[in-house]
């Protein structure tokens, strides 16, 4: 896998610049195409000079239409082309697996008929860097842009876009839209405000009559982050609903509802604070017979919950901005993947291949000049990704499609 790697940064270290993956031929906008053919005379010259010049213009508005570029961070800058380490290769990573689900999602939208030029670029996580290619030509002459992939990147490259129309896709940062302010981005990973709103009108959809409702605050981060404006989102979604807000284990008890189901929302992550909760939940369930259905943080996902035996036993939910399902769309793209990089496609990898699919989709069916009405009215089902995008006038287009999943054999699965 190292050597497979290694190979591949090797290859972008010359080539990373101009990658054009496509079926048929892209003619830039000098191609001239067979400009003489039979006597060689001044009429047909004219007319041969006049066919170049309409040909030209037909290149250059057809380049124009399906140039992509892709800025992601290989930071090859930091690379001696002698002696490759694998420290190299782990820095190179998360933009490799990104580029090359990407380069694939490209050339299964060029199947279609549709040309694209995609230019690859280097943002070397590097803010004078991103200034620079916000206002180059591969840049100037995109039809949309994606990347980079880091905050810091996302703000300095938005801020100094030479051509502010031009839709600059955010494909991996779970940023809030608004840190950024950028009118022209496009945020494809769910904020963690959109995994509270999800979780929010989860509950809310489960709650019946008797129910109970806690939210368990805790003094962690992101146990708070979590949980700011539940509140209000429950209540929109079912207003007549008994929710109550709690901040010990103690008052917790105290409201546990009696012959009805008592749903306990918490956004911790901090695994103390989590033992203390479902073990108090596992002692309330199993010696006094309480009913209790538990709401957490998306990144749930990542704890080993085989601590906990009984785990399942509160029908634990979570949120999750991945919709995958194993099947033959997703061998598929396996098999693919491992045929042409000979490694197995990471999270990254599949993502990159999604975002490849919708923008060259669209782009294929409607052209640059309709993408951003189109983006709010196409919802897109892919592999990794569901995308479903509302339109806000100062941070730009936001991605609200967030999945639920429940924990059952060993793991947290599609609801």
């Amino acid at each position: 896998m190292k050597n497979i790697f290694v190979l591949y940064i090797t290859c972008l270290l010359f080539g990373i610049s101009a990658c054009t993956p496509k079926v048929g031929v892209l003619r830039s906008p000098e191609y001239k195409g067979n400009v003489g053919a039979g006597t060689d005379t001044k009429a047909n010259r004219d007319d041969a000079s006049d066919k170049a010049i309409k040909d030209a213009a037909a290149g250059k508005k057809n380049l124009l239409e399906s140039n992509i570029a892709l800025v992601l961070p290989f930071q090859l800058d930091q690379i001696s082309t002698s002696a490759i380490m694998e420290k190299d290769v782990k820095r190179s990573a998360l933009a490799l697996d990104f580029y090359q689900g990407f380069q694939l999602g490209l050339e299964e939208s060029s199947k279609d008929g549709k040309d694209f030029a995609l230019h690859v670029l280097d943002s070397r996580d590097n803010d004078i860097q991103n200034a620079t290619l916000a206002k180059s030509e591969a840049v100037e002459d995109a039809a949309v842009v994606v990347g980079p992939v880091y905050p810091k990147e996302i703000k300095s490259f938005g801020q100094n876009l030479s051509n502010k129309n031009i839709l600059q896709i955010n494909p991996l940062a779970a940023s809030m839209p608004s840190e950024f302010n950028l009118p022209n981005l496009v945020s494809l990973t769910p904020s963690i405000k959109m995994h509270s709103n999800a979780i929010g009108q989860a509950v809310a959809k489960e709650y019946s009559v008797g129910d109970v409702i806690v939210l368990y605050n805790t003094t962690d981060s992101d146990g708070r982050q979590f949980l700011s404006g539940m509140l209000g989102v429950v209540k929109q979604a079912a207003g007549q609903a008994h929710i109550v807000s709690v901040s010990s284990i103690a008052q917790l008890n105290e409201q546990l509802a009696n012959g009805a189901v008592t749903h306990v929302v918490t956004g911790t992550t901090d695994k103390l604070q989590i033992r203390l909760l479902v073990t108090n939940l596992f002692r309330k369930v199993e010696e006094e017979n309480y009913n209790i259905r538990l709401y957490g943080h998306p990144l749930w996902d990542r704890f080993d919950w085989s601590v906990y035996p009984n785990f399942s036993n509160l029908k634990p939910k979570i949120s999750s901005e991945s919709t995958m399902k194993e099947g033959t769309n997703v061998r598929k793209f396996r098999e693919m993947y491992q045929a042409a990089y000979g490694v197995q496609p990471s999270d990254h990898s599949f993502k990159g291949y999604d975002c490849a699919r919708y923008f060259g989709t669209l782009l294929a069916k409607y052209g640059k000049d309709q993408l951003k009405d189109k983006l709010v009215e196409e919802p897109y089902e892919g592999l990794y990704s569901r995308y479903r995008f509302t339109h806000n006038a100062t941070w730009g287009y936001v991605n609200e499609a967030v999945a639920i999943r429940m924990y059952r054999y060993g793991g947290f699965e599609l609801y």
